[in-house]
C-alpha cells in the first residue's frame, strides 16, 4: 500500500519482497483520478520495475463518467502534471478537475477491490490452507481441553 509518492527505501523493500517470490506479482491500484493519481501509479510501476501485470481498480475515466457518473471537483490550479492529464482524457486544460475515491459508497471500494482480488486466488492453494487451519484449531482445543483436565489452570 502506498498513500502518495513512496519513499525509495519503500520502493527498494517492496522490489526486494517481489523478487523474492516466485509467484506472478500483479499490482491492483486504488486511486483518485486525477493527475496526481495517474502519476503516482506511473512512478510506482516504474520505480519498483517487478509486476508482472498491473490493474486500475478504481478510478477510472470510464468509472467516474459513465459507471459511477461521479461530479468533479476542482483540480489543483497549476499542477504541471495537468495539461497533458487534460489532453490525454480530453479534458479543458484552463479548468482542472479531479475525482476522489472517497466520493464513492463506502462500501464499494471494499466490493470492487474484493471481486478484482477473487479473479486472483488459488482455489485448490485456499483449499489445502483452510484444511490446514481447520486442524490446528482441533489440536489446540484438544491440547486446552487437556491442560485444564490435567490442572493447568489457576483457580
Amino acid at each position: 500500500m502506498v498513500r502518495g509518492f513512496g519513499s525509495q527505501s519503500y520502493v527498494d523493500v517492496v522490489r526486494d519482497r517481489v523478487a523474492a517470490d516466485p509467484r506472478e506479482a500483479v499490482l491492483l491500484v486504488v486511486g483518485d483520478f486525477d493527475c496526481s493519481g495517474e502519476d503516482i501509479e506511473r512512478d510506482w510501476t516504474a520505480r519498483t520495475a517487478c509486476w508482472s501485470h498491473t490493474e486500475r481498480v478504481l478510478l477510472t475515466y470510464d468509472q467516474v463518467v459513465h459507471d459511477y457518473e461521479l461530479s468533479a471537483t476542482e483540480g489543483q490550479r497549476g499542477d504541471p502534471r495537468w495539461p497533458a492529464f487534460a489532453r490525454r482524457h480530453g479534458f479543458d486544460i484552463e479548468h482542472p478537475v479531479q475525482w476522489e475515491v472517497e466520493a464513492l459508497e463506502p462500501d464499494e471500494p471494499r466490493r470492487m477491490v474484493l471481486a478484482v482480488v477473487d479473479t486472483y486466488i488459488d482455489r485448490q492453494v485456499l483449499a489445502q490452507q483452510t484444511a490446514r487451519q481447520e486442524e490446528q484449531r482441533r489440536a489446540l482445543a484438544s491440547f486446552v481441553r487437556g491442560w485444564g483436565a490435567a490442572g493447568g489452570t489457576s483457580g
